[in-house]
């Protein structure tokens, strides 16, 4: 069964790179938000106009869009490299 985590607030870039580098997420390792979460991340960055890196990393780790639909909304599920 998989894991699902909230990480303390509202998803974003800086949510997410606190929680990478507060659980010490590896590079190489995936982290899978819901499909609406992942669009609100990618508007995010454009609205800052920071260049966008299709697949989406963050300190290395690949950040991708649940196409299973089991992701809550506010919530990520980690996947270890050698799983993906």
């Amino acid at each position: 069964m998989s894991e699902y985590t909230n990480i303390g607030s509202r998803i974003s870039v800086s949510a997410i790179r606190n929680y990478l580098f507060a659980k010490k997420i590896e590079k190489g390792d995936s982290v899978v938000l819901n499909i609406v979460d992942y669009e609100h991340l990618v508007e995010e960055i454009k609205k800052k106009s920071e260049p966008i890196e299709i697949p989406l990393n963050i300190f290395g780790v690949l950040i991708v869009k649940d196409k299973s639909g089991r992701v809550p909304i506010g919530k990520v599920q980690i996947v270890e490299d050698d799983k993906m």
